[in-house]
């Protein structure tokens, strides 16, 4: 047969997969928790007052990538994925690149030969290793939750405009490479009124986008999240259908 017989006609929409991030205290981890039938990769250790599912303190890329394989294939009843946070599992993968686990004098920059060699392997590790993992567990019908810290950066847009804005705290590098990645990036802020809401657009003070027609804002919660996704994929299907 040949392999145009394989191309795809209907909508088959995937596991939501993407990244809340935002300023501490704000209830990043307890929104995982309450996601679900969720657990939550500690690669922080700060989930330990949250009743919650989750597994021990991961304070190494080994411990970390054991247990994402443990999701991508073994039986279980989980149906959400929250790692908290990517950016210290980030930062577990680049001192196992480096070398430096206890190592205070080991550098990225000094690894594998120096002049850059170990920045190449951190990617490598990214692209090669963590994405696709993270990719056969959203194809096991399993959410995938990143769960970031905020910080202020410096963007250029496709305009050549640079502006400062909210994102999340994520090595230079790899930012772009984890919003493409992501049906949603969205912050969790107070609005004026004091209310507790998850951004889901782009603002000229912060990064963020979704793939599901969602509204501006959401409240920063896991039921009216996940409302916002189902009902946005059920327009997107419904205009499908209409189309046809």
């Amino acid at each position: 047969m040949s392999i145009l017989g394989t191309v795809i006609e209907s909508t088959s929409p995937s596991a939501p997969k993407g990244i809340i991030y935002g300023p501490p205290g704000i209830g990043k981890t307890t929104f995982g928790a309450t996601a679900d039938a969720s657990l939550i990769v500690d690669c922080e250790n700060g989930a330990g007052a949250i009743s919650c599912n989750r597994t021990p303190y991961l304070a190494t890329w080994h411990e970390i990538g054991q247990w994402l394989l443990a999701i991508e294939r073994d039986q279980h009843s989980f149906r959400t994925l929250v790692i908290d946070s990517i950016d210290w599992l980030l930062r577990r993968l680049e001192e196992h690149v480096a070398g430096s686990s206890g190592k205070i004098d080991q550098t990225l920059n000094r690894s594998h030969g120096g002049y850059g060699a170990g920045k190449q392997v951190l990617k490598n590790y990214v692209y090669q290793q963590l994405l696709p993992t993270l990719d056969r567990i959203v194809g096991r019908g399993i959410a995938v939750v990143l769960l970031a810290h905020a910080k202020r950066t410096e963007i250029t847009d496709v305009d050549g405009i640079t502006r400062e804005k909210t994102t999340a705290d994520l090595p230079d590098d790899f930012r772009n490479i984890f919003v493409e990645w992501s049906d949603f990036v969205c912050l969790a802020k107070q609005d004026h009124d004091g209310n507790r809401v998850l951004v889901t657009t782009e603002t000229p003070a912060a990064l963020a986008k979704n793939r599901y027609g969602m509204p501006p804002t959401v409240a920063f919660e896991w039921p009216s999240f996940i409302d916002a996704v189902s009902q946005g994929l059920s327009r997107t299907f419904a205009f499908q259908k209409s189309e046809a």
